[in-house]
């Protein structure tokens, strides 16, 4: 039986949330290299000392945003079982929803991603999702309602470096509206995995 969480544990998830919140606005308005700890502590009305009992720096603040916004899970295999029934409706509410994920954190950051993250948590994609996405895609084949030309995993890595490409539009052109080449693009590349008509392989084709 989980124990209910006293006042002062309520307070600091409140003030924890609120540091990341807080941060989130003013690395975007101002720059993650502008911004100083001072800065946030003045933001969020909580005393230099009170904040880094919380966080021990900026780098771990990024680092949290990460973990709390962008490296969670979207439910794709919730209810696998019927989801796969119908996979172009899942799969592309899941590459619009991690899009959605990116744009409500800002383009800081993808900008900062460089500063803490390893090549494969890289921008576009989280291990959490990558995880998800890989284990959809593989019991719908297994299922008949994807394509089997394509390898599961390679797919998986396929459509997260398009992804990665949409987020760089986003973030280097003030007139990339992420949305609108989203809803223009993932359609047709997702029907094409679904019919097979795009095969992604883990052979090298260019030996052939």
């Amino acid at each position: 039986m989980s124990q209910t969480p006293s006042k002062r544990q309520l307070k600091t998830q409140a003030n924890y949330n609120l540091v990341l919140d807080t941060a989130i606005t003013l690395f975007n308005e101002r720059g993650y290299d502008q911004t100083t700890m001072s800065d946030i502590s003045k933001a969020t009305g909580l005393s230099n000392g009170s904040l880094y009992h919380l966080f021990e720096s900026k780098d771990e603040i990024l680092r949290q945003i990460y973990y709390r916004n962008i490296n969670i899970s979207l439910g794709l295999t919730n209810n696998i079982e019927e989801k796969i029934a119908d996979p172009y409706k899942y799969l592309l509410e899941f590459m619009l929803n991690t899009q959605e994920l990116w744009q409500r954190t800002g383009p800081m950051m993808l900008i900062n991603k460089y500063r803490w993250v390893s090549s494969r948590t890289m921008m576009g994609c989280s291990p959490i999702q990558r995880e998800e996405l890989l284990a959809f895609i593989s019991l719908a084949q297994k299922a008949g309602t994807i394509s089997q030309k394509s390898d599961p995993a390679s797919t998986v890595e396929f459509i997260f470096t398009l992804q990665r490409g949409l987020l760089y539009g986003w973030t280097s052109r003030d007139d990339f509206d992420l949305v609108k080449y989203s809803k223009i693009f993932w359609p047709p590349v997702i029907r094409a995995l679904i019919k097979g008509t795009l095969a992604i392989s883990d052979r090298d084709e260019s030996e052939n």
